[in-house]
């Protein structure tokens, strides 16, 4: 029904542009030498698009982007949010934030992301053992501070290889293509959910002199939020006889509330200068802070998942809904209440000197780059865990779906007869840390080489030919620690000082509907001056090198070094075919990689009495690759006002730097268990718990063929109609197989024990195919009135060998069917106004419900997240020449997410965050 809805839109999105631009004539394709990156001052959303489309239009291949019409005055509240409104483009959030891109169905480890033409590091999950390698976070980076992003979608020889999705490049303004200006920005944002007001501001400013010669342009930027975050979610099925029949049952129902208290500063910094005409430099600096506090608490309610699940379950309370317990009642059992709490901070820093000189008919561009993402832990995650006794007398807890939770977003119920808000409710059992710390590098130098021949050869005129180069040094360091917190002598942690902070009264009021009363949660300062890290620190916040490494610690660490040497050709022709004339580029890019990956391994030893023991070894990995990576794009000029353009390309990306690495992570809560119980924990382990997740240095990168079409109409004033299909043969996928293992563990004893464990490695298991289609429309009235849309639709199938022989149809992870954006837009004299509304429809999700990069094995089993849509919206009121007030909003429907398993009738989560509002006031000067 969604897909059908997604196309009707679409067919009336062609009827309704076909019949509103019937009327518009020709226009003159615009003059290629025409300057399209002076900004222009007016802060008009109309004006954005028309900036945008201009790029398109004299672009080289097929691309879209996203413009500011004036710096500090971006088409959206975040970078990611800007982007989702181009086609073939859609965001994953957090938190209701948007954070990674995706385009024509490929994850953010597909897109090579690039700021000003230059490779940018990239910062790493520290807030659970999941990694995102080299998926980019565009929350770091303030829109305030950016002038354009180019989503390049057809590759040139020219552009920085790695993104078989696209390559997106941020570029900041250039001080020498505006005028002088100065712009000032300040609003409060408000949370609906914390109902609580936060400052933001930024400042900006350009001048350059008469001549043209010399110029500066720089601003700072302050972004806070504080958010509530709600979710509720089973952790997996186990299939249960229940009245003679077999019923799939959630593991456990978890209760989880997130508040996180989110600044970022931000600042950037460009110089330009001039000296002759045939020589320019530019100094470009952006350094970004991103810190985020946050408060976890949970509540776990065991089911499916017990032991003695069919002793404790009241077989009269079940309500099965197409083979799943939908309802039901636990006596007994045992109610977890837990929580976790961390500071991250993530820094990013990135320097790029250019030059530009016209020396003996040749335009030489050297740079040199130098970019950093550090992410770490300043309070390191810390885990509180608490329950209940195992089946103390007189507990029942219960829940119900409801009808449709995944469709209405919402649980029915779940209840229970314990007094949460009680401190003695519960016992506080373990107190954990695990500091984090990963340091991403880059350093690129990059040279090209370009002269305009403006030779003929008959029919053919070959204008630009282009040679360059590229070499890249980058590195990973990611180091991990975990630790089992003791108590100070006399510490009493059961007492009801140390369980005694209310929770929010209006956490979970969306998402069940029929809720016990609210319960109380940790208090977490406290705990952290009443514990120590026995035998190394008093400081319950001590980072990873203030620790010394155990076996484990180094086995979940590791470093990776990576060296890119790149050279490349480009020619740039036309053919004169008539009346239908041909521009054209031509260009083949050799690639080199080499890695060195460093890790450990850990294998059991005997000592001299016989018993076990840890056997540390230090490993490297030396590994290298080259790829030749053709090109080809063809522009024709149907008329004046219609480009067809075609592409045929070859590109690569290479796998992501956690999968390289040789860690292995089993499962934590197993750790600790182990660590505390020892053998015991492992005897009555269920098999769900005896699992992991390790790396593969031995990772070859993904390659894909890639065809592009695309059809373009620009119309006479503004707007343009344009459609674009695509196809991508993917070899050498990736995904996760799982094989058993031995791991070894440690005990507070000092023993070591080992177990088999089902171990889930990356690995090269197969080819893909993605097609699609994509298509926008943008188009003004004369009094004011105007739409800017766009639709995506795409498929995709993959062929894998996960078992030697044997290959198997699979999904991919992170493709949405159709996705589609709507945005009516309003200017009239000092008014305007915008509403956004960005839809994708259901996708296969990993553990964290991000777009992920995996195949689909097992679609039954898979993380399924729901189709969702969200409505923002953006209105502003010109005062005088000066000053404007503004107003914005994301989420203003308040929608939630919703994820399941494999089907909707088998939910997973609902999400919900609420609606947040900007008001404020922009000047400029």
């Amino acid at each position: 029904m969604r897909l059908v809805t997604s196309l009707l839109c679409g067919s009336a999105l062609v009827a309704l542009s076909a019949g509103t631009v019937s009327a518009q004539q020709a226009t003159p394709r615009q003059d290629e030498e025409t300057t399209l990156d002076e900004v222009v001052v007016t802060g008009s959303f109309a004006i954005s698009l028309a900036d945008s489309l201009a790029i398109k239009r004299r672009a080289d291949s097929i691309s879209d982007s996203v413009s500011a019409s004036d710096i500090g005055n971006f088409p959206a509240v975040n970078i990611a949010e800007a982007l989702q409104r181009v086609p073939g483009v859609s965001i994953s959030r957090e938190a209701g934030e948007g954070q990674f891109v995706s385009v024509r169905g490929l994850g953010p480890n597909f897109q090579s992301v690039t700021l000003n033409g230059s490779p940018i590091a990239y910062n790493e999950n520290i807030r659970n053992s999941d990694q995102s390698g080299r998926q980019f976070q565009f929350r770091v980076i303030p829109a305030d501070l950016i002038s354009a992003i180019v989503v390049t979608k057809s590759p040139t020889a020219d552009l920085i290889d790695g993104g078989i999705g696209s390559n997106i490049d941020i570029r900041t303004a250039d001080a020498l293509a505006t005028e002088p200006f100065a712009t000032a920005r300040a609003f409060t944002h408000y949370e609906e959910r914390t109902e609580e007001h936060t400052p933001n501001g930024s400042i900006s400013a350009g001048w350059r002199n008469a001549e043209r010669t010399f110029g500066v342009v720089g601003g700072v930027s302050l972004a806070t939020r504080h958010v509530q975050f709600d979710r509720v979610q089973t952790t997996g099925y186990t299939n249960r006889v229940i009245n003679g029949a077999t019923v799939s049952v959630p593991n456990e129902i978890q209760m989880t509330l997130e508040q996180e208290e989110r600044t970022r500063l931000s600042a950037m910094a460009g110089l330009s200068w001039k000296p002759t005409d045939s020589f320019a430099l530019r100094a470009d600096a952006l350094y970004s802070r991103f810190n985020n506090v946050i408060d976890e608490d949970r509540l776990s309610f065991g089911f499916g998942g017990r032991s003695d699940f069919t002793t404790r379950f009241v077989a009269s309370s079940a309500r099965v809904v197409d083979g799943v317990l939908y309802a039901g009642q636990i006596n007994g059992g045992r109610i977890d209440r837990n929580a976790e709490y961390s500071e991250q901070q993530h820094e990013n820093l990135f320097v790029k000197l250019q030059a530009d000189w016209d020396v003996l008919g040749w335009t030489v561009t050297p740079s040199i780059s130098y970019s950093e993402a550090i992410s770490f832990l300043p309070v390191p995650l810390q885990r509180i865990s608490g329950a209940t006794a195992e089946n103390p007398a007189g507990l029942t807890y219960s829940y119900d779906f409801g009808d449709d939770p995944v469709g209405n977003r919402e649980y029915a119920s779940l209840l229970t007869n314990l007094d949460l808000s009680s401190p003695t409710s519960t016992r506080a059992t373990t107190y954990r840390t695990r500091p984090i710390n990963s340091e991403d590098n880059d350093t690129t130098a990059l040279l090209n080489l370009q002269r305009d021949l403006d030779a003929r050869f008959g029919a053919v005129e070959l204008g630009t030919i282009r040679f360059g180069g590229q070499y890249t040094e980058r590195s990973r360091d990611y180091q991990r620690r975990d630790r089992v917190l003791t108590a100070r002598p006399g510490i009493d942690v059961n007492t009801a000082n140390y369980l005694d902070q209310q929770l929010p009264k209006n956490a979970f009021n969306q998402s069940i509907a029929n809720l016990y009363p609210q319960g109380l949660t940790y208090d977490r300062e406290l705990y952290g001056i009443s514990f120590v890290i026995p035998n190394e620190s008093g400081n319950t916040n001590a980072q990873s090198d203030d620790l010394v490494a155990t076996g484990a610690d180094l086995q979940q660490s590791y470093g990776v070094d990576e060296t890119i040497t790149a050279l490349y050709g480009r020619a740039d022709f036309s053919v004169d075919f008539g009346p239908v004339p041909m521009d054209a580029n031509l260009g083949l890019r050799w690639v080199s990689t080499d890695t060195l990956v460093k890790g450990t391994l850990l294998t059991a030893g005997r000592t001299a009495t016989g018993a076990v023991t840890t056997v540390v070894n230090p490993q490297t990995f030396e590994g290298s690759y080259e790829e030749f990576l053709p090109s080809l794009n063809l522009n024709f000029e149907l008329r004046d006002d219609v480009l067809l353009r075609l592409g045929v390309s070859r590109t690569l990306t290479r796998p992501s730097l956690a999968d390289l690495r040789t860690a292995v992570v089993p499962n934590s809560s197993l750790i600790t268990q182990v660590f505390l119980n020892g053998q015991t924990a492992l005897d009555t382990a269920v098999a769900s718990a005896k699992v992991g997740v390790g790396g593969n240095p031995e990772l070859q990168p993904y390659t894909s063929v890639n065809y592009d079409a695309s059809l373009e109409w620009y119309f006479n004033d503004f707007g343009a109609l344009y459609g674009a299909v695509f196809s991508k043969d993917i070899s050498n996928f990736i995904g996760g197989i799982a094989r058993t293992e031995q791991i070894l563990f440690a005990t507070q004893a000092g023993q070591t024990l080992t177990a088999d464990l089902q171990i889930t490695r990356p690995q090269n298991i197969g080819d893909a195919t993605i097609e699609g289609f994509e298509m926008g429309f943008s188009y003004k009235l004369d009094w004011g009135l105007g739409l800017s849309a766009s639709a995506t639709f795409t498929s995709s199938e993959a062929e894998i060998e996960a078992t030697p022989g044997v290959f198997t149809t699979a999904g991919l992870q992170g493709v949405s069917d159709e996705s589609f954006s709507i945005n009516p837009f309003f200017e009239r004299g000092p008014f305007e106004a915008h509403l956004s509304y960005t839809y994708r429809s259901d996708f296969a999700a990993n553990g964290n419900i991000s777009p992920g990069s995996n195949a689909v094995i097992d679609e039954n089993s898979a993380i399924m997240a729901d189709g969702f849509g969200t409505l923002d919206f953006g209105a502003s009121y010109q005062i005088n020449d000066t000053f404007q007030v503004f107003a914005e909003g994301t989420n203003i429907m308040d929608e939630r997410q919703a994820v399941y398993f494999g089907k909707e009738t088998r939910p997973f989560q609902v999400h919900e965050y609420g609606p947040s509002y900007n008001l404020g006031l922009r000047a400029t000067f």
